[in-house]
């Protein structure tokens, strides 16, 4: 179980860069399923060769789907790095400019221009950076909306069964509410850590603590939560079954966030 996890989120590309997400987390979260995948690893061994773009795709949804189960199981030995598309026939409109784009996307793992390619259709582009990190381009926030919130309900549900003996039926919680998750989307643009680590119990309700972190302490692996970085709660009440966010409205002011609406 993750100690913690972090959103940073740049809304003006949808690029998502997160610490403590798996490959699972996210593909099994996605609504949009991606057909195809053009592989950005030019050394890949995997997927087949497509002679326009000089680049491995993988075809169909099946194959896809099996990329996906590789990537979760660590059997493939270079991070996943890939972009989606709609239809294969679209690769061979590809201009020498736009393939070089990729070939740079690829490369520096971040846009030269666009994210999102028309010919291609694509409604991601998914980089693991190593040691837990990720960044991934999302047309559709909403989507990595619930990749979160699937995400930490599937944490919460973790430490509520952690000392369950076999016979005892796993207790169940409930879904963290998108809107929940949309309210915080502004501190997220900040850097926000979800530490499990710290999380409270009192009375059988789960406060998880909220800080904002520059991702340059996260990158250099040196993620220090100071209670002068503490922006609020998570709390999941269990007996209740219901979630509520509490933000302190001071904190924010001292962060210059204030958009985020409490209610």
């Amino acid at each position: 179980m993750a100690d913690f996890i972090y959103v940073l989120i740049d809304n003006v590309s949808n690029a998502v860069f997160t610490q403590g997400f798996s490959t699972a987390d996210f593909h099994q979260a996605i609504v949009h399923r991606p057909k195809n995948l053009l592989l950005l690893d030019p050394s890949s061994e995997l997927g087949e060769y497509e002679a326009h773009t000089a680049m491995k795709i993988i075809r169909g949804s099946n194959a896809v789907e099996n990329y996906f189960q590789a990537a979760d199981n660590k059997r493939i030995s270079s991070p996943p790095k890939w972009i989606d598309f709609t239809d294969t026939m679209m690769l061979k409109e590809l201009t020498p400019v736009e393939i070089s784009e990729l070939l740079y996307f690829g490369h520096m793992k971040t846009h030269l221009h666009s994210p999102f390619f028309y010919k291609l259709q694509n409604n991601f582009a998914y980089f693991d950076l190593q040691d837990d990190l990720a960044r991934v381009y999302y047309r559709y926030l909403d989507e990595f909306y619930q990749v979160l919130a699937k995400k930490v309900t599937h944490i919460i549900t973790e430490i509520l069964n952690v000392h369950r003996t076999l016979f005892r039926k796993k207790k169940a919680v409930t879904p963290l509410p998108l809107d929940i998750v949309k309210k915080l989307s502004d501190l997220m643009k900040a850097g926000l850590v979800f530490s499990f680590k710290q999380t409270e119990f009192q009375n059988r309700n789960y406060q998880i603590p909220l800080f904002l972190v520059e991702d340059t302490h996260i990158r250099t692996g040196n993620p220090i939560f100071k209670n002068d970085a503490l922006i609020g709660h998570l709390t999941y009440y269990s007996a209740q079954k219901t979630w509520k966010l509490d933000i302190d409205q001071k904190d924010l002011d001292f962060w210059s966030i204030s958009s985020i609406p409490l209610s």
